[in-house]
């Protein structure tokens, strides 16, 4: 059977699932552990590794979102949807086009982006007992991500401009009990591929620069990445926002950054190479790279470093600083450090 190399090997806990490697697969944390979904369904594995509860629901091209309890799941491309609490499938959503995102938030309330005849795509948002809260229609934007609120009376839609020509994206934001947006200035180059609400503050993560908006519009900070490469980000661990960049010199540095929310650079840790994955947890982040797996504080000192090279392309902190869950290409499993 395939295994992962270095420290992880007499590290694992729990049973490992096998994956076939000629299927993707996608993993989300949830409250008390993390959903692993792909060609064999829908299952969550709990933080001692053990496989919880599974969903019939194979797919080839999986888009999941969990945040809490809740899980949606969907194909790429499919036209079902399901969100899933406590193990068990709560609803199921039905589109007669495509569906190529989804996203939910802590209350369950879910959002739906599909393809639309006549237009460039449609938002719907459903409360969790399925009952359709709103929708738009993009005349001539392509949707590029779509989020709602922790209460649920605001969502967030990242569009590629087709209308000022000066800008390359907007961010538009609804009152879900009005029809017009207002729009947020995300710069103008900036390609803002990902949003994420903070409680009911907006994150929005560009390829250039990162804005951070407050409840009423305004904007709190902006953090410009100053030229470098932004590899990965999270924002899991009590308004901490993790950022991994890469400095684009050829066998050169990465550096993991940690901000609080008034964009205030709390502690930086230089790394060498690529990072090739990266999650956080209380007050740490791990770090995945060619050289091995670094556990950083929020002070950016390394508190612990694995030489063992890591194989897993997803990787999350999970209830402790040491214990981690690996996807690879080839198993989904739990392990100590």
């Amino acid at each position: 059977k395939p295994s992962i190399l270095g420290f992880f090997r007499t590290g694992a806990i729990g049973t490992a699932a096998e994956l076939d490697t000629s299927f993707s697969y996608v993993a989300r944390k949830y409250s008390g552990g993390v959903a692993v979904f792909g060609k064999d369904g829908l299952y969550g594995m709990t933080n001692t590794g053990r496989r919880a509860w599974e969903i019939d629901f194979p797919v080839t091209n999986p888009l999941l979102s969990a945040n809490g309890r809740y899980i949606l799941a969907a194909e790429d491309g499919g036209n079902k949807a399901i969100l899933c609490v406590g193990g068990k499938v709560k609803r199921e959503f039905h589109s007669d086009e495509k569906i190529y995102a989804v996203s939910v938030n802590g209350r369950g309330t879910s959002v739906l982006v599909t393809e639309e005849r006549g237009y460039k795509g449609r938002v719907k948002v459903y409360s969790a007992n399925g009952k359709e809260l709103f929708t738009w229609h993009s005349a001539g934007q392509n949707i590029l991500a779509a989020v709602m609120s922790d209460d649920s009376n605001r969502l967030a839609v990242s569009v590629v401009n087709m209308q000022e020509v000066s800008k390359l994206c907007a961010v538009l934001e609804f009152d879900i009990k009005e029809t017009t947006p207002r729009t947020l200035s995300v710069g103008d180059e900036n390609l803002v591929a990902n949003l994420l609400y903070n409680k009911n503050d907006l994150v929005c993560i560009g390829d250039e620069a990162l804005y951070y908006f407050k409840k009423n519009g305004d904007q709190k900070f902006r953090l410009e990445y100053a030229g470098r490469t932004l590899q990965r980000y999270s924002f899991y661990s009590g308004g901490i926002l993790t950022m991994a960049f890469w400095g684009g010199r050829e066998g050169g540095a990465s550096a993991v950054e940690f901000y609080d929310t008034n964009g205030t650079l709390k502690g930086s840790c230089p790394v060498s190479g690529a990072i090739s994955s990266m999650d956080t947890f209380g007050n740490y982040a791990l770090v995945t790279t060619p050289g091995g797996t670094l556990v950083v504080g929020r002070n950016g000192k390394v508190k612990d470093r694995m030489e063992s090279l890591v194989s897993g392309k997803t990787v999350f902190l999970c209830g402790s600083r040491n214990r981690v869950f690996c996807l690879s290409g080839t198993s989904a499993q739990m392990y100590i450090l």
